[in-house]
């Protein structure tokens, strides 16, 4: 009976040290807010996609917001709208808009 009760202690003795440890670790772990909420480890990814943000905030905009221009940002708003809500069903859609996926990538990578 004594070593049950001695491994019992044992056993939560650990598993407080662990809990412990554990909340000791969430607790000062520091974290970045983004303008829309998105929450990032460091500094220097929140500033990657702050900056991605701003540059790409138009493409998200409501058509209200945008009035009634063709295009936004040089994209075309039938492939921002295939590109938000609709999808690109085929292959025959996507090649049509290549340009514009490339055009995307470049504002994304830069």
């Amino acid at each position: 009976m004594d070593i049950t009760l001695i491994a019992l202690a044992i056993f939560i003795l650990l598993a407080i040290v662990f809990l412990t440890l554990f909340l000791f670790k969430s607790i000062n772990k520091k974290s970045f807010l983004a303008e829309d909420g998105s929450i990032f480890d460091n500094k220097s990814d929140l500033d990657i996609y702050q900056n991605l943000y701003d540059k790409t905030k138009p493409l998200f905009g409501s058509d209200d917001e945008n009035g009634s221009a063709q295009q936004i940002l040089g994209f075309e708003k039938k492939f921002l709208s295939k590109l938000t809500s609709e999808g690109f069903p085929d292959l025959k859609t996507i090649v049509k808009y290549r340009k514009q996926f490339k055009s995307l990538s470049e504002l994304i990578n830069t």
